[in-house]
C-alpha cells in the first residue's frame, strides 16, 4: 500500500499537474510535459524500485511501481487527450515502465544477495 501510494505521490507530483501545450511561434505544439519533469519522475521510479528490490521484493515492487505508474498515466491521458493518441502512447509505455522498473528491483535485490553472502 506504501508503495502504491509513494508511486502515485510521485506520478502526480511530476507530471500530474502539467496539462498545458505549449505553442511556439512557428505553430508547432510541444508539451504537456517538460524534460525536467520526466528526468524526475523517472529517477523517483528508479528509488522507489531500488528500494523494493533492496528489501526483497522486487516481483511485488515491479507489478505495483509498474501498474500504478501505468495506470495513473493512461487514466490521465484518456482524460486529457482528445485525439485519441493516447492509447499508443498507453501501448509504448507498458513494456517500457514494467520493464525499466523490473531491471532496476532486480539489480537491486541481486545486490543484496551478494552484499549479505559476504
Amino acid at each position: 500500500m506504501l508503495l502504491a501510494s509513494a508511486t502515485l505521490a510521485n506520478y502526480l507530483a511530476w507530471l500530474g499537474w502539467g496539462q498545458e501545450r505549449d505553442v511556439k511561434p512557428d505553430g508547432s505544439v510541444s508539451g504537456p510535459y517538460q524534460a525536467w519533469q520526466i528526468a524526475g519522475l523517472v529517477i523517483v521510479l528508479g528509488i522507489l524500485a531500488a528500494l523494493a528490490g533492496w528489501r526483497g521484493h522486487p516481483v511485488i515492487g515491479t507489478l505495483t511501481i509498474g501498474g500504478v505508474m501505468w495506470a495513473s498515466w493512461t487514466l490521465d491521458a484518456a482524460m486529457s487527450d482528445d485525439s485519441g493518441l493516447w492509447a499508443v502512447g498507453a501501448l509504448m509505455l507498458f513494456p517500457a515502465v514494467f520493464c525499466g522498473v523490473g531491471l532496476v528491483a532486480w539489480f537491486a535485490a541481486s545486490r543484496r544477495t551478494r552484499s549479505s553472502a559476504r
